[in-house]
């Protein structure tokens, strides 16, 4: 599961790595532990063209039995399609999640380690995620997203069972293109 994750590298990096405007990355600051419920921008498609979103790490849910909001940060890859609430998301707000790299724990409550798990070559990892737009009482339409997971690769089981869905440059593309209508399968990387 992926509760933090970090996006520090320089936004000329960033921009030439997502194919975007350094202009669209305006607003951008390294951060070191993006959380759940915090801004963070993805990557989708308009016009064939990237284009990037600010949104919100969570899409809300149901309230709980005591009426607070709950909110989805992560989705399981294997109930994806056959859910009904993802149904729109996965057939037509699918997006890519940039990252540096993401943070796991091990070891008992008391103790835990943290790792930081990142690509050996200092480039980017790129998540499998879904959006939705969401209305933020008098504020307008905001953007949500959640971050798809799988059943973890052998490097990262001996930490934990499940990790976000990591996709190659060629599958984002794929991912966030619209008019796909099967996307690529969503396994660990």
């Amino acid at each position: 599961m992926c509760s933090r994750f970090s996006l520090a590298e320089e936004r000329d990096f960033i921009a030439t790595r997502l194919g975007v405007s350094a202009v669209a990355l305006a607003d951008y600051r390294p951060r070191y532990n993006i959380a759940p419920q915090q801004e963070h921008f993805i990557v989708t498609t308009e016009y064939e063209n990237r284009k990037l979103t600010v949104a919100r790490w969570g899409l809300s849910t149901n309230s709980d039995q005591h009426g607070r909001r709950r909110y989805l940060i992560n989705t399981r890859t294997e109930t994806l399609e056959t859910r009904s609430t993802f149904a729109d998301s996965f057939a037509q707000r699918r997006c890519v999640i940039p990252a540096s790299g993401f943070y796991e724990w091990t070891g008992p409550i008391s103790a835990r380690l943290p790792f930081w798990i990142h690509r050996r070559d200092g480039d980017l990892l790129f998540f499998a995620g879904l959006y939705q737009d969401e209305e933020k009482n008098d504020l307008g339409i905001q953007s949500a997203f959640t971050i798809l997971t799988c059943a973890a690769n052998s490097t990262l089981a001996t930490i934990h069972d499940r990790m976000p869905v990591i996709l190659s440059d060629r599958d984002a593309d794929d991912w966030i293109d619209p008019s796909a209508k099967k996307p690529p399968r969503l396994n660990a990387y």
